[in-house]
């Protein structure tokens, strides 16, 4: 290392520490006022536990924070991102030790004295060249490839940014490339961008080096205090939140937040859900904070795929701004009603039509590479629409057919059993109060009452009929589950229909509760309280398939290209991926083929939910004709599902569409029942 550091020089006739020590104050100063600031909106939100579980949010922390688990999903973009992560470690040590030197604190000399001195230098060379190699790929990506999933993001905001991470690189080269020249002492290390540096500077006059050394050094210094206040500014402050938020990341899936935490009682609450950003809870105020503006979210939305007005990202980064408009880094908007004549949150800034939209598949919280969560929030402003009466008109008869009838189609609950008088050779024992039985079968009303959903029940308990299980159902005494209720936000209703289903469930004796749909087993594990044993169909008939109980013996008759598609509510929440398509590949001569987008990365089909009963009218075209889209492209010509709310969905896409002679729709409950069969 050069002896003569530019600290030690004069300017202005005042030693440079003095000028370092400035910037240092000034710096950080100016830093912790702007994180001070931003942190008081956080702390106006609603209280939101996330302490539980500390050992699993360490070790998610280093998987998806450390190690950047989620980047690689886009895979390019994923690996440029980790090299400038990467480099942010190795090169932090660095940048403390430039400001250390400057303020006359060589804290970190005696270890740059041992064997890692040699070491550091040489990573640190290395990776300041990957981080300008990373930069220039990055800039050069946006600006030829321009991936659509950066449309509305801070364009500028990222080519500065990017620019300015370069010429830190640049500056430390410089600063380092002319040292050697400068330096006689003979050192051999292996610096590789200190080299290209001085390769460049090579011929130069000694004053000329000394000057490139200084100047090379303070505007490092004066470029690195401007980007640390700079990141609290816009989406760069992800930088500073993205760690935070990954560890303080919502561990289960498919669970909806209640309406307050630690409120038991909903009548409690002067107003349900959330009407401006104050009604949010801290970590929800936190994600507007370290949201990226990947696009990966959107890119992945089935809404904003067909025309929708919902993008993920955009109404995360108009909160965000939001935000920021209400707790500006000079003054304090208090909370309150919106002042007359200001654009309301909910309605205005996020349009109902966005806050419908949504399907709650999940997709956009699944790729998200530092856990922003979504559906808590729209499901929280529909909480709000829902109480002052600003959802759509067609829900009104529905919510009031559910609350008076259990079931949203307004039917007796007399008859919710009676699609079980057409099943001939079957029995099916409807259950009463203080009855024992092995397995409960949760029929729900779709499958009580749609003619569609009722032939898959069939299927279901025809399956358990064959297998010699001892079953029943609750018929009459059964209530909807409530999971569309509790995702249009109508809480009460849901918190009723769970109160009088669990009077029932604990009446009566049961093992097991096996349903038919996703959604209905979703809402029953995760939403319920205490810990019911339910199990989807799929789960419960492979295991009956490994056992020998039954046993798929009849070839299908047709040649058909199979495939599977993935339900949101019992793939991307609950992770039930492989029992599907196990049961699928024990049926004799059945050919399976994937789609592209499957697991994980399904695409929904538009059936589950609010779009049961509205309609977006902004629909380019519907999320089932994709999908049936996406089918053919693999080569099927049939699909299959495990949801009956899929099944309708598909069904009537295939219909309206004229597409019955090239492609059809089967349930999978159906399929191995088929090979069941004498």
């Amino acid at each position: 290392m050069l002896s003569v550091h530019p600290v030690n020089d004069t300017y202005l006739g005042l030693p440079g520490y003095v000028f370092a020590w400035a910037i240092f104050i000034a710096g950080l100063s100016l830093f912790f006022y702007i994180i001070y600031k931003r942190s008081l909106l956080i702390r106006s939100g609603e209280a939101d536990p996330r302490l539980a579980s500390l050992g699993r949010r360490l070790s998610d922390l280093l998987t998806y924070g450390i190690i950047q688990k989620r980047q690689p999903r886009y895979l390019w973009a994923g690996v440029i991102h980790i090299m400038i992560f990467w480099g942010f470690v190795v090169l932090g040590l660095r940048s403390i030790d430039l400001v250390t030197q400057g303020l006359n604190m060589p804290i970190f000399h005696p270890l740059m004295q041992t064997a890692f001195g040699p070491f550091y230098d040489s990573l640190k060379d290395l990776f300041e060249l990957i981080v300008l190699g990373a930069c220039l790929w990055a800039i050069l990506r946006r600006a030829l490839i321009r991936p659509e999933r950066y449309r509305g993001s801070h364009q500028f905001e990222a080519y500065f940014v990017l620019g300015l991470i370069s010429f830190l690189m640049l500056t430390d080269m410089f600063y380092e490339g002319s040292a050697l020249l400068m330096d006689q002492s003979g050192q051999v290390k292996w610096l590789p961008a200190s080299e290209l540096a001085a390769l460049i500077l090579q011929g130069s006059a000694p004053r000329f080096l000394a000057g490139t050394h200084a100047v090379s050094y303070w505007l490092h210094i004066l470029a690195l205090f401007f980007f640390l206040n700079f990141l609290p500014l816009g989406k760069h402050f992800h930088i500073i939140t993205a760690l935070p938020n990954v560890f303080f990341k919502r561990l289960s899936k498919g669970a909806i937040k209640p309406a307050r935490w630690g409120v038991e009682d909903i009548d409690e609450l002067e107003s349900l859900g959330v009407e401006k950003i104050e009604d949010f809870t801290w970590k929800h105020i936190l994600d507007f904070y370290t949201c990226t503006e990947c696009g990966r979210c959107s890119d992945n939305c089935p809404a904003n795929a067909i025309g929708r007005p919902l993008s993920p990202k955009m109404l995360t980064i108009k909160l965000r701004d939001h935000c920021f408009d209400r707790a500006p880094l000079f003054g304090w908007k208090k909370g309150g009603a919106p002042a007359e004549g200001a654009q309301a949150m909910v309605g205005g800034i996020i349009s109902n039509d966005e806050i419908w939209s949504c399907t709650t598949c999940g997709a956009c919280e699944e790729e998200c590479p530092v856990f922003i969560e979504y559906i808590d929030k729209i499901i929280d402003m529909r909480r709000h629409l829902i109480e002052t009466s600003q959802n759509p008109k067609t829900f009104n008869q529905v919510l009031m057919h559910v609350e008076k009838t259990g079931n949203p189609f307004g039917k007796p609950a007399a008859k919710r059993a009676d699609w079980i008088k057409e099943m001939e050779g079957t029995p099916v024992r409807a259950l009463s109060e203080g009855d024992e039985v092995d397995v409960l079968f949760f029929v729900d009303s779709y499958g009580s009452y749609d003619p569609a959903a009722q032939s898959i029940a069939s299927d279901i308990a025809e399956g358990l009929h064959i297998a010699g299980i001892d079953f029943g159902i609750l018929g009459p005494l059964e209530k909807d589950s409530g999971h569309q209720v509790r995702r249009m936000g109508e809480e009460g209703l849901f918190q009723l229909l769970l109160e009088e289903n669990m009077e029932t469930l604990n009446e009566i004796r049961f093992n097991r509760i096996v349903t038919t749909d996703p959604h209905a087993f979703n809402t029953l594990k995760n939403d319920y309280p205490g810990s019911l044993q339910v199990v989807h169909y799929t789960q419960f008939f492979v295991d009956l398939v490994d056992n020998g109980s039954l046993k798929p013996l009849k070839r299908l008759e047709k040649e058909d290209m199979y495939t599977y598609h993935d339900p949101c509510y019992l793939g991307r929440h609950n992770g039930i991926y492989d029992a599907p398509r196990k049961l699928l590949r024990a049926i004799p001569s059945l050919n399976l083929v994937e789609m592209e987008r499957s697991r994980d990365r399904s695409f929904c089909c538009g059936g589950g939910d609010v779009m049961l009963w509205y309609e977006i009218e902004q629909e380019e075209m519907r999320m089932a004709e994709k999908r049936i889209q996406m089918a053919k492209e693999a080569g099927a010509n049939v699909i299959v599902t495990a949801c009956p709310f899929c099944y309708i969905h598909f069904e009537d896409a295939i219909k309206t569409g004229g597409m019955e002679d090239e492609m059809r729709v089967v349930d999978l409950m159906g399929l191995l029942v088929s090979t069941l069969r004498n």
